[in-house]
């Protein structure tokens, strides 16, 4: 049965309206038709309609033709929720619920579920226990419940809807509705089996515990629901129960490994079966891929089995792309079809499509047999009903110690046959037990420690371990137990404790993987010595060898026949390699013969008690390196990462284990607690808590007084600093807590000699007081120096008493407890002694110091600003010992006197914001309080204060901006700050009807609205689509949002029958055509206004944006009292502070913060350093932090150090951050008061952020991606599901974060001190433009150089710090941002810095989101242009920048920007050098070939594989890719290219010999940067290339050029550095990232080498300011104080242009920061890294030819424009065709008006009438004997009876001659056919009253129908004149739609005669002997004083003009903006190239 979605829609629409009715009687499904009601509800899986509006009978309108037959019953299903709900929150919480449910919600049919549980049962599964997590209606309840009757079953199901219909068809079961991730913790390992069709989606899950979990394979879980489902439900089911989960084929297929590898390792993998994609066809109406996979879990497993290795391994086919599973090719029998082909999946990647001709029946019957098949071959039923545990055998017996020899004796005799009952590890353990019969020996196998036999017996009892029996060989078994390697730390005091000897043997080799023959010899290998034979066959110890044994390939091992160890029923062994891939282990190769006399191998055996590793240890780098790295506050890139972290943290740990063991075994063998066995080490226990021997005879000593050491409720209240682990005491005993919660804990003592309990209480009283102390003080900012006296003396008191608490013998101690490293932070290293921490003299979460004196008023001023937040003159006075008169005159100037507030301000906050306002309010206090004085004879005493407001008022006025006239602005569309009834207005007038415009700030959303729409909404502004049409409303929307529908369209059918939808370019293209005309009729709309609206518009305009001043901040008095200068001149030749840094010292200081953009070497890093100090001298922060990137750091620390010698400083170094001393670090900045902080970007990352800080964005940010979710849902039909999906996939993600954050802050994992409680109050951010990345929300998802919304966690946690910071002050910036490119690459970023800074002053401006400072402040260009494919696709992006003038004054209100000259900073100019290369014949034919790729897309034709689908929508990024490599050398694209002496590697080797010799005398150094072909040891590389040639070549000494990548340390790094300031090092290679920020090795600089263009203009200058510096003295003696920059640029290639362009961008972001812009509008290029270049300008560049690239424009746009033509003749001949149809049914109309009017007159003429006016019945009925009213009444109610005319009309009678007729016609009533009749009168037309219907029940109202009819003539007549009349107003406006003219078409005449042209000057040019006269014509000779060309063409007549290596004109112009054209990127020389950009 096929699905029937009408149908469906029905059957859910009555089990909704019968479930709610049950809810509101309160009782469940009772009767059958009930539950058969119940059961038909199919969820809305595949009824995507109920998206759309369905809210009114209008909205039908809207959807498509496929789903026009939904709209009724989805308003139906509308209105019953509705009526159901107490509430509109009830009503949209069940609409979103089932909205949701439409992307996961596909029902299971019952048959497929029923061969499940029937398999299951078959195979003598029990089930008591039951879970389903994803129940839906209970299709798995059910059938389990048929076979397993009387079951515990809990369900959960998330759908509110959904979930109501499971509660009433299951009232005996458990059903939960809600996620099944808020199941109780405590059904862990609870249920027999778990069965679902769990739901598919990569949705995160709110689930911390997963998210935060440290096991990879559990955090990829918690971001994709269907694995979710697996590994959660693995950890509900107990040891040995199963799982069954039909789920996607994702599961199986994904590309990571780890979630698979984590089923794997906890459970056996039972069943994996493919279904076919028609398995839920018949029941949800879809065609998906599906698995389903049964595990068994087993979490004591040691190895993988063959399948199960399969299973892990995902394949994709490289012919197909189609991704699989290797256990599927192993298994081709378990993929249930009957046909199978390659295809798509619904999301349109490529994937096998199976399918089953059987239907569902032939499925299920298929699947019975594979169940039945995998279960009897993998099911192990003896692990399910054992639930993992097996019985012990019978009779054990406690052994008790034996002498050796009785050991002996014991043995039994069966051991001959060891060859086949023993397998070679029980031959070493009885070899071992030997040596040790009266201990227990614990025996190494693996990960886990093994015991064996009576000693496993002993164990289990007590240890309270799991005892199992195990097969050894064919017919005996031996008792095991066992326990993981890592919990030997709290098992082995237990058998200590137990009076047990205890022998601990670590197996150092599989013996499995050498052969053993009979063994009478014992080798001891011991490493770098030759092996010894040995007279006695015991082993001798020997030390563990320094890895272990290598893997070997896979081969088949031998066994003697026994059971392998590993209870593996697979032959072959796998394990784990370092990067988490499966190795097997195989047999090793056959050994050569052996010497008869030479001793044969045996497995060395070592007995000791430290474990051994099992892989190959980390080395110290590594493990530095990863062990560095945390998974809470840096997380890893890549599964490598963290692959490697888990390593590196597993390492660490058993280092430490060691570590502590070690120290153990020494002291316990100086007490002679330890016996040395031939190196067996054998702990003794004696007594409770110290290892030693049992006493024989226990009587002997009297028994202690028994202590109560069990466990207890804490009996104290819980304090904030009790967690899992504190150490606290009670009732005299020590203890720890666990099971920590806000209203109790439990106590479990500790055993503690009376000595020991001492120190711990002491210790436990100091450290809970440190705490109380703390949390006292940064909660009240109040000093308590009653707690800090006690700590004081409880300190004093632990040291005098045990030594400093940092010492050894105290520090292991401490740290079992939870808040040890508090504790130990108390203390800190000086001068190789500990001292006490800070907080022992003073408070240090807040400032307490109180300044008494300064010495300068501006000081004073400073001091009241800090204190009071204003001008107090009072405490100034105090400070400075002036008095007020002369302290206001002293200050003249810098404060003025504001009425407002009744008091002074400084004078940068008085005249700076927002002074128009200011300035007003000022005037009118003044006007007032003259008015109020006017008449006042005598002294007011308000006199002198109106004199100081009317200078301040001057002030203000003289501060004012110009006012930008109306003639000046630029206005968008749909800018926020514009009233939205201007709009109104505006549309009102063109759709020529009143429009209702109306905008929500919280949403950000512009609603619209029509009364009466007419044919402008109609028709005129209206596209129709294929599915939808979008009238003018819809398109209003759009326009006032800035953004186009995506229209759809049919192009066929696929298998299925469904639609093939793909976007409709004509639609789209007509719709962004009238969006554009909207948009361009506002500006000229508002042109035509009267001048009062212009002036009024205007002024609202100045207000909101152009009324903010920039203070001039003058530091020019500061003196910097603690400033060393002598230390600066000394280290680094700083003799003075320049007065830029002054300035913007004093800037930050009253702003408290702000961004100091100086260019570089302009001495950034002293201004950082200088302010931070101040800042802390003055009060202005408390504890100020400075973080920079880890080349400078280093470096800023150093230049602080000398700056300010006595300051206290806290620098993190590498060490620092180490995981074991990160900890201790972050302590130390809580606890103590330093005057700065300084680390490293990476190192401020590790900061843990304020989780409620962190909550609060988060959830600001949810609230936006909600709000946007509902707009688009609101939206209805305009919503795409993938849309849809986007936004709940990233409302799911936000929401689970905020989970995981939530379920941190109850646990506060790890107790680790946040960034809110270390007291910083202050950030300098060195080099912010790494930190550019930051999240936000946006509608333009299509828009091209957005960069990523969802930003990088770097970013988020300096805006958590950031946000932490103004939460405290109240008050915007609290950071100062420091670069010399805030802006890198796009003003867009401008944003992003404002939402760091100013997120107060952004919501005064109604800038709540992007999209809204984008509307004020962008515009975006929609480019249409045709692809390679000839398809016309659609290209957006922010390229124009309005009001630019208003956006850097916002800017500049908290910048100081600063260039070198404006510094005067004694720098070398910059002497650009533009160096030609021709290509070389190699490179001709590869340009050649990527031209062919461009347009083929045939990756082949480069010698590589075909492209992939995502590599397909990148394709032009990689073809830009390739020309970029093939620019640079094409032996990056290919090895196997050789050395040519032309390319360009050769040419920069020979310019950087030439200033080698050139500056030979003075070392002059040159820097070579390259992002390119970078360093790589052991690999080709463009660096090694040119090195090679300066040597071999030029003779240049190897040690002379050097690679920055060689450094792999900060040392080193400064030894380079300092080797090229001395000339050691002559030249530099390096990358932008390396080399081009913190190297200042400037001092011998004379030339830069450019060999590639990096992307962003940033890079650029980051390169040349490496020797464009101050301090560079060779350029200044011996260059004329130019440094050469040399920019190589290959022909034909993207060289030259990227320059271009980035020289554009430099330009536009230079005159925006500094407000030099002369127009009011910018463009900012096409081309970005992300997109690389159009195909157009790719191909015209590569050809060389600049005309070709004109060509391409102009075929580009006379593409567009002709199909813009298309869609405009296609809109007019609608409209033609519509003014048609309207004139024939006006024509229609009137007639039809003539006709009923004669009838009506015809009427009139003879009807007779009452007294009262009412007309007489003259009814006349033909076959009718009565003549009265009644019994006629009576007969015609019998015709309407019981007449059949079979659908012809039949004459019954008349009245006033009018002829009546009676018609039947057959209908359909309760599924019967009936036949209906229907009365007429008949005149010109045919006329009813009550539709034809006569009534039944009145005879008189039967008779009168027919004179009712006629009576109804006249109004008939007044409807079709009004609708006519209707008709008529609409002809003139399609009229003058018809009549319009494309407006285009002489620009397209214009631009096809220009390509005509072209053509010809194209052609022209091809001819040889043409093509040489144009090359002497085009000659220019260049002009070398400042920027020259160079041509290295072998001719220098060359009739080739480089399309890369410009004209020489075009780099002549100086300066460099000269040569800017505004709206372009360059200038155009005669015949030059010229970039892409508007001609302006």
């Amino acid at each position: 049965m096929s699905y029937n979605r009408l149908q469906t829609m029905r059957d859910n629409i009555a089990a909704i309206r019968l479930v709610l009715s049950l809810g509101v009687a309160g009782r469940t499904a009772q009767t059958a038709e009930e539950i058969a009601v119940l059961r038909k509800y199919a969820g809305f899986g595949g009824l995507k309609c109920i998206l759309n509006d369905a809210n009114e009978l209008a909205d039908a309108a809207k959807w498509s033709k496929s789903d026009i037959e939904l709209f009724a019953p989805t308003v139906e299903l509308r209105r019953l929720i509705h009526d159901y709900s107490h509430d509109d929150k009830e009503f949209n919480r069940y609409m979103e619920s089932l909205k949701a449910s439409t992307l996961t919600a596909f029902y299971t049919d019952s048959r497929i579920v029923d061969a499940l549980s029937d398999a299951l049962k078959y195979q003598g599964i029990e089930v008591k226990k039951f879970l389903e997590p994803s129940a839906g209606l209970g299709v798995f309840v059910d059938s389990f419940l048929r076979n397993y009757p009387g079951s515990e079953m809990l369900s959960f199901e998330k759908d509110l809807l959904t979930g109501k219909i499971l509660q009433a068809l299951h009232p005996s079961t458990t059903v939960n509705i809600e996620g099944f991730e808020r199941i109780d913790p405590d059904f862990n390992g609870y249920f027999d089996v778990a069965a679902s069709n769990v739901p598919f989606g990569d949705f995160a899950v709110a689930d911390p515990a997963y998210a935060v979990s440290k096991e990879i394979g559990y955090r990829q879980a918690s971001k994709s629901l269907h694995n979710y489902f697996f590994l959660k439900g693995l950890d509900q089911v107990r040891e040995g129960g199963l799982i069954a989960f039909i789920t996607s084929q994702g599961v199986m297929n994904a590309a990571s490994p780890f979630v698979r590898m984590e089923l794997v390792k906890q459970a056996d993998l039972v069943a994996a079966l493919r279904l076919p994609n028609n398995t839920f066809s018949e029941n949800a109406g879809t065609d998906v891929g599906s698995d389903l996979i049964i595990l068994q879990k087993h979490t004591g497993k040691k190895a993988l089995s063959a399948d199960e290795d399969f299973f892990i391994q995902s394949v994709v086919d490289r012919g197909t792309k189609v991704p699989s599973n290797k256990f599927f090719q192993a298994f081709p029998q378990n993929v249930i079809c009957t046909d199978a082909k390659v295809g798509t999946d619904q999301y349109g990647k490529p994937a096998i499509v199976y399918h089953h001709n059987g239907g569902v029946d032939g499925i299920a019957q298929d699947l019975r047999k594979a169940l039945d098949e995998s279960l009897h071959l993998r099911l192990n039923l003896e692990l399910y009903n054992s639930k993992g545990i097996k019985p012990p055998t019978p009779d054990p017996v406690t052994p008790t110690p034996a002498p050796k020899q009785e050991a002996k004796e014991e043995t039994p005799k069966v051991e001959k046959k060891s060859s086949l009952t023993n397998t070679p590890l029980m031959q070493q353990y009885q070899e071992m037990k030997k040596k040790h019969p009266d201990a227990i020996l614990l025996f190494r196998v693996g990960d886990f420690y093994e015991i064996f036999g009576k000693d496993a017996v002993t164990a289990s009892e007590i240890l309270g371990i799991t005892l199992t029996r195990r097969a050894n060989g064919r017919e005996n078994y031996i008792e095991l137990a066992g326990f993981p390697h890592h919990a030997l730390d709290t098992y082995l005091p237990k058998l200590v404790r137990a009076g047990k000897r205890v022998a601990i043997c670590e197996q150092l080799e599989d013996p499995k993987l050498k052969k053993t023959p009979k063994q009478k010899v014992v080798e001891t290998v011991t490493p770098n010595q030759p092996p010894k034979e040995e007279p006695k066959p015991e082993p001798k110890p020997a030390p563990a060898p320094a890895e272990p044994p290598r893997a070997e390939p896979a081969k088949e091992i031998e066994t003697d026949g026994s059971p392998d160890y590993t209870d593996n029923p697979d032959p072959r062994l796998f394990t784990y390699n370092l990067f988490g891939e499966l190795e097997p282990i195989g047999k090793p190769r056959r050994q050569p013969k052996q010497a008869e006399d030479a001793p044969k191998p045996k497995p060395s055996v070592e007995v000791k008690g430290i474990p051994v590793k099992k892989f190959r240890p980390l080395n110290e780098k590594e493990l530095e390196f990863y062990g560095s790295l945390n998974w809470e506050d840096n997380p890893p890139i890549n599964g490598f990462y963290e692959t490697m972290m888990s390593i590196a943290h597993r390492q660490l740990e058993e280092m430490r284990l060691e570590r502590e063991a070690e120290e153990a075994a020494k002291q316990a063998a100086s007490k002679g607690e330890t016996i040395n066995e031939n190196d067996t080490v054998i702990e003794r226990t004696e007594g409770d808590f110290i290892p030693g021997r049992q006493p024989r005879v226990a009587a002997q000593k009297p028994e202690p007084v028994a202590v109560d050491m069990s466990p207890r409720p804490f009996s104290e209240d819980i304090q904030f600093f009790h967690h899992n682990g504190s150490m606290v005491v009670q009732d005299g005993l020590v203890g720890f807590l666990s099971e920590v919660r806000k209203n109790g804990a439990t106590f479990n003592p500790l055993e503690l000699k009376p000595e020991q309990a001492k120190r711990a209480m002491l210790y436990v009283t100091l450290s809970e007081t440190y705490q109380q102390l703390y949390n006292y003080e940064a909660e009240t900012h109040e000093p308590s120096e009653h707690l800090r006296e006690h700590l004081n003396q409880y300190y004093d008191e632990f040291v005098s008493k045990y030594g400093n608490l940092n010492e050894k013998q105290n520090v292991r101690f401490i740290l079992m407890d939870a808040n040890g490293r508090d504790a130990l932070a108390l203390e800190r290293g000086e001068n190789e002694r500990f001292v006490k921490a800070d907080i022992f003299d003073h408070p240090v979460s807040f400032a307490v110091d109180e300044l008494t004196s300064v010495d300068t008023p501006m000081e004073a001023l400073s001091a009241s600003l800090n204190k009071f937040g204003v001008v107090n003159l009072d405490y100034m006075t105090g400070l400075v010992d002036m008095s007020e008169e002369n302290l206001i005159q002293s200050l003249e100037g810098h404060i003025y006197y504001n009425p407002l507030v009744e008091n002074y301000e400084i004078k940068d906050r008085f005249i700076a914001g927002n002074v128009v306002q200011k300035a007003e309010n000022v005037k009118a206090w003044i006007d007032r309080e003259e008015e109020r004085i006017k008449g006042f004879p005598g002294y007011d005493g308000i006199e002198p204060y109106i004199a100081m407001a009317q200078d301040s008022l001057k002030a203000l006025e003289e501060a004012t901006p110009r006012k930008i006239t109306f003639d000046e602005l630029d206005f968008n569309f749909g800018e926020r700050w514009i009233p939205t009834g201007i709009y109104s207005a505006y549309m009102s007038n063109l759709y020529g009807t009143d429009i209702t415009i109306a905008y929500s700030s919280s949403m950000d959303e512009y609603s619209c609205d029509a009364r009466r729409k007419n044919m402008k909404i109609w028709e005129e502004f209206c596209v129709r689509g294929y599915y939808r049409t979008y009238d003018g409303i819809s398109l209003l929307k759009h326009a006032l949002h800035n953004t186009v529908p995506d229209i759809k369209k049919s192009i066929g059918k696929d298998d299925d029958g469904r639609d093939i939808k793909v976007p409709d370019s004509e639609a789209i293209q007509l719709a962004n055509t009238k969006i554009d005309e909207i948009r361009n009729g506002f500006a000229d709309w508002l042109e035509a206004q009267s001048p009062e609206f212009k002036e009024k518009l205007s002024d609202l305009y100045n207000r909101k944006f152009n009324c903010f001043v920039r203070p001039q901040y003058d530091g020019s008095h500061q003196t910097f009292p603690d400033l060393n200068m002598k230390m600066l001149g000394d280290r680094y030749g700083i003799h003075s502070v320049y007065q830029s840094q002054k300035d913007c010292v004093w800037m930050l200081l009253q702003n408290g913060g702000g961004i100091c953009d100086h260019q570089v070497g302009t001495g950034k890093t002293l201004i950082m350093c200088m302010a931070a100090h101040e800042m802390k001298r003055l009060g202005l922060a408390h504890k100020p932090m400075i973080i920079g990137m880890k080349a400078n750091v280093a470096e800023i620390a150093m230049t602080y150090q000398s700056a300010y010698p006595n300051a206290r400083i806290l620098y993190a170094d590498e060490k620092s951050f180490k995981a074991d001393n990160r900890v201790a670090f972050f302590n130390k900045m809580k606890n103590n008061d330093y005057d700065c902080i300084i680390m490293s970007h990476d190192q401020f990352g590790k900061i843990p952020q304020s989780p409620e800080v962190q909550q609060e964005i988060l959830q600001a940010e949810l609230d936006s991606v909600e709000e946007n979710l509902e707009v688009v849902r609101q939206q209805g039909h305009d919503v795409s599901r993938a849309m849809l999906k986007g936004l709940i996939k990233r409302k799911e993600n936000l929401t689970a974060k905020i989970a995981t954050i939530q379920y941190q802050m109850e646990q506060n994992r790890d107790n680790v001190v946040d960034f809110k409680q270390m007291g910083v109050d202050h950030i300098f951010v060195d080099e912010s433009q790494n930190y550019k990345n930051l999240m936000f929300n946006t509608r333009h998802t299509r828009v091209a150089g957005l960069g990523n919304a969802d930003g990088s966690q770097r970013s988020l946690n300096l805006l958590y710090a950031i946000r932490t910071i103004q939460e405290r002050t109240g008050k915007d910036l609290g950071a100062t941002f420091l670069s010399g490119t805030t802006i890198s690459n796009s003003l867009t970023e401008l944003y992003l810095l404002f939402k760091y800074l100013r997120p107060n002053e952004l919501e005064r401006q109604e800038i709540r989101s992007f999209d809204a400072w984008a509307a004020i402040f962008a515009k975006k260009t929609t480019d249409f242009e045709f692809s390679v494919t000839n398809n016309l696709i659609q290209k957006e992006r922010f390229r124009y920048f309005i009001k630019v003038p208003e956006l850097a004054a916002f800017y500049n209100e908290i910048t100081d920007y600063r260039t070198a000259e404006d510094v005067g900073v004694d720098r070398p100019e910059k002497h650009e050098i533009l160096h030609n290369i021709p290509p070389t014949p190699q490179q001709e034919e590869f340009i050649q070939k990527l031209m062919r790729f461009a347009e083929s897309g045939d990756a082949t034709i480069l010698g590589r594989a075909p492209l992939s689908e995502t590599e397909e929508k990148a394709k032009m990024l990689i073809a830009t890719d390739y020309a970029r490599k093939m620019a640079l050398d094409l032996r990056l694209v290919d090895p196997a290219y050789g050395d040519d002496p032309n390319n360009k590697a050769s040419h920069c080797a020979k310019m950087i010999a030439e200033y080698y010799r050139r500056y030979d005398a003075q070392k002059g150094t040159q820097f070579v940067f390259s992002d390119l072909g970078t360093y790589k040891p052991g690999e080709w590389n463009v660096y090694s290339e040119i090195k090679r040639k300066l040597i071999e070549d030029y003779g240049i000494p190897a040690h002379e050029i050097r690679f920055i990548q060689e450094c792999k340390t900060e040392r080193s790094r400064k030894a380079f550095i300092e080797a090229m300031n001395s000339g050691d090092v002559r030249v530099l290679f390096g990358s932008t990232t390396m080399l081009g920020t913190g190297v200042n090795a400037q001092r011998r600089a004379v030339a830069v080498h450019e060999l590639e263009c990096p992307w962003r203009p940033s890079d650029l200058e980051q390169r040349e300011g490496r020797a464009i510096r101050a301090g560079n003295e060779i350029a200044k003696l011996y260059a004329d104080n130019k440094v050469d920059v040399i920019i190589y640029a290959v022909e034909k290639s993207l060289d030259s242009y990227k320059f271009n362009l980035l020289h554009c961008k430099a330009t536009f972001i230079a005159q925006l920061k500094s407000g030099a812009m002369g127009a009011r509008t910018i463009d900012e290029g096409s081309m970005d890294e992300k997109n690389g270049m159009n195909f157009s300008e790719y191909m015209a560049i590569l050809s060389g030819n600049t005309d070709l690239l004109e060509k391409a424009k102009l075929e580009k746009r006379i593409a567009a424009l002709e199909s813009e033509r298309k869609s405009f003749n296609k809109g007019i001949g609608d409209s033609r065709f519509r003014l048609q149809t309207i004139s024939h049914d006006i024509a229609n109309n009137e007639a039809a008006i003539s006709r009923m009017k004669e009838d009506a007159a015809r009427y009139q003429s003879v009807v007779q009438r009452d007294k009262d006016g009412n007309p007489v019945n003259s009814l006349k009925l033909d076959d009718c004997k009565y003549k009265d009213e009644q019994n006629m009444g009576v007969y015609l109610q019998g015709l309407a009876q019981r007449t059949d005319t079979h659908g012809q009309y039949k004459r019954i009678g008349e009245v006033y001659g009018f002829p009546i007729c009676i018609i039947s016609e057959r209908v359909l009533a309760d599924s019967k056919e009936t036949v209906q009749n229907r009365f007429v009168v008949e005149g010109n037309y045919k006329y009813k009253f009550n539709n034809g219907f006569i009534a039944m029940s009145d005879t008189h109202a039967a008779c009168m129908n027919f004179v009712n009819a006629l009576e109804k003539i006249p109004g008939i007549v007044a409807q079709y004149e009004e609708r006519t009349a209707k008709m008529k107003a609409d002809v003139p406006i399609l009229e003058g739609i018809v009549a319009k003219v494309w407006g285009k078409e002489s620009e397209l005449k214009q631009l096809k005669s220009d390509l005509a042209a072209l053509d010809r000057k194209i052609t022209a040019q091809l001819a040889p002997k043409k093509e040489e006269q144009d090359g002497e014509e085009n000659k220019q000779q260049p002009d070398t004083q400042r920027v020259e060309v160079r041509d290295n063409q072998s001719q220098t007549n060359s009739p080739k003009e480089s399309m890369v290596a410009e004209p020489p004109n075009l780099y002549t112009r100086e300066p460099l903006s000269s040569r800017i054209v505004i709206g372009g990127c360059g200038a155009t020389p005669p015949g030059g190239f010229r970039a892409a950009g508007p001609k302006l």
